[in-house]
């Protein structure tokens, strides 16, 4: 299997997990959920998170953008609020729009991009930009994290409700 093949698999799988997951949320476990708005933090029981107001671009970098796409950027940052060391793993935070439409942000093409997972200590936070392609006619999407339990139960969903 190429690695592009591979890391495509591994994206696709946890997005699949993810959805699983948000998903599973109305059916047992907690039944709180977060909604927030851009730049507004959003706490967590291990990490706060914030999503800036995202906007559209011409090009970034080496991405392209498919044929009726648009290519939307925004800031998310993550601060450890916890007492432990953690790994935040980008494709935890979905992006959702329309009715039943979902995936994660692109993968980093540069330093400045949110990386697949990033180790936070106590107090750290970590700024990253995340792109995505989305529809040409969509003007609204949400980042969607679903916290889960040490038990392996959902936790508290969390909704972030950006628009451009």
């Amino acid at each position: 299997m190429s690695k592009k093949a591979f890391r495509f698999n591994k994206t696709l799988l946890c997005v699949l997990i993810l959805a699983a997951a948000l998903l599973l949320a109305g059916c047992g476990g907690s039944d709180t959920s977060v909604r927030a708005k851009a730049d507004e933090t959003v706490e967590t029981a291990l990490f706060d998170f914030t999503c800036d107001k995202p906007r559209v671009l011409d090009g970034y970098s080496t991405i392209t953008t498919p044929e009726g796409e648009k290519l939307v950027i925004f800031m998310l940052t993550v601060t450890n609020t916890s007492d432990e060391t953690y790994d935040i793993f980008k494709d935890d935070f979905q992006i959702q729009w329309g009715k039943d439409n979902f995936g994660v942000a692109l993968e980093a093409v540069d330093d400045v991009m949110m990386p697949d997972a990033t180790t936070l200590k106590p107090g750290e936070s970590y700024s990253g930009w995340m792109l995505v392609n989305l529809p040409q006619d969509t003007n609204e999407f949400v980042v969607a994290y679903q916290e889960m339990l040490e038990d392996g139960s959902d936790g508290d969903a969390y909704f972030v409700d950006l628009s451009l």
